[in-house]
């Protein structure tokens, strides 16, 4: 009699997690079409945004970020903890999984130990050159380790760690070999993208930087992927000022923006940089500076090191009109950016996850 597979997942928290981990499940589900998933998230609304659409199932438990913050809230944090804890045991005991998977974010950290503890391997992702603090601690105890970045392996035992690089889904990896070149004088295509809850602070940038190439009568178009918070904010004043736009808080089909783009403000989670990369897109990445660890400047370094994009920080925002401008008078200089980061992107990764994760189920 054959067994169903049942495969848990510790993906919660933004799309920069849930993305990836759902491009390989779906190769997962290639490999073994009757496998049973099952999502676990904090109930953040990136979790029903991106995984409710598709009908993939999942289960939200207690659990609050633990570092950094004030005292008062890392001992919220610490009972959030343990009472999430003591759910994932019972999630575990009563759901029987062959094989928990997790990518990190404070889900992670009580669902694998649960996992762990009652006898079902773990198996990590660590997306970003900087491990989590979840990924650090579970990786004692996990069976294999998946790493987008080189750097990220000197954190794990080096018997456990594979450099998979991060999985794209598989309508990111359909445009590896599409280039759009800018031509001076037609419209500039630009894509901002703050990641899946969006960014304030690069949402303010955007807008100053519309509001003056709208001045000089430039000819461009925003793709802007704005989060919840802000988006009737900016379609608002977008409609003010005549430019052409296309606004929402969050875009499920990102290829076909990436597909029109000559040139990405984007971001530079795990997820955002591996998607640039395979693409080919030029881009300014502007670095969250509050990342753990300072995750995304390093993850940003890969791409600038290739001669694929640039780094403004923050307090850089100024900068910004100035070397869009400059671009936009210089399209040899922008195009020369397109395509130079692909090699950094791994268009298998995700069937090649899926592949090892076979590997470690015992029925």
């Amino acid at each position: 009699m054959s067994v169903t597979i049942r495969l848990l997942i510790g993906a919660g928290g933004t799309g920069g997690h849930l993305i990836p981990a759902l491009a390989v499940a779906e190769a997962f589900r290639k490999l073994c079409p009757e496998t049973d998933f099952l999502f676990v998230g904090a109930g953040r609304p990136a979790e029903a945004e991106i995984l409710d659409k598709d009908g993939w199932p999942r289960v939200v438990l207690t659990a609050r970020g633990f570092k950094g913050g004030s005292l008062s809230g890392k001992v919220r944090s610490l009972f959030s903890a343990f009472k999430g804890f003591g759910q994932a045991l019972k999630l575990t005991r009563r759901y029987r999984p062959h094989l928990f998977y997790g990518v990190g974010g404070y889900v992670t950290g009580p669902v694998g130990l649960a996992a762990w503890l009652t006898g079902t391997p773990v198996v990590l992702h660590e997306q970003n050159s900087r491990p989590g603090l979840a990924n650090r601690w579970l990786g004692k105890v996990a069976k294999e380790i998946f790493i987008g970045f080189p750097e990220a392996a000197k954190s794990f035992s080096p018997k456990k760690t594979v450099l998979t690089g991060n999985p794209a889904r598989p309508e990111i990896v359909a445009l590896a070999d599409h280039k759009v070149n800018y031509v001076a004088g037609e419209t500039l295509i630009i894509l901002i993208m703050g990641g899946s809850q969006g960014a304030n602070r690069i949402n303010l940038a955007a807008m100053e930087l519309v509001a003056k190439l709208a001045k000089e009568g430039r000819d461009f178009k925003i793709l802007h992927q704005t989060g919840a918070n802000d988006e009737a904010t900016l379609r608002a004043y977008y409609d003010r000022l005549g430019v052409k736009h296309e606004t929402k808080s969050f875009f499920h089909d990102p290829h076909r923006l990436y597909a029109q783009a000559h040139l990405g403000i984007t971001r530079a989670g795990a997820l955002t940089v591996t998607e640039l990369a395979a693409v080919g897109l030029p881009a300014i990445l502007i670095p969250l500076p509050t990342a753990a660890d300072d995750h995304q400047a390093k993850n940003a370094q890969s791409l600038v090191e290739a001669g694929a994009a640039m780094i403004l920080k923050e307090d850089e925002l100024a900068e910004l009109f100035p070397l869009v401008k400059n671009l936009m008078d210089n399209p040899r200089r922008l195009n020369s950016l397109s395509g130079r980061g692909r090699h950094l992107a791994n268009l298998e990764a995700a069937s090649q996850m899926a592949r090892r994760l076979l590997n470690r189920i015992n029925l």
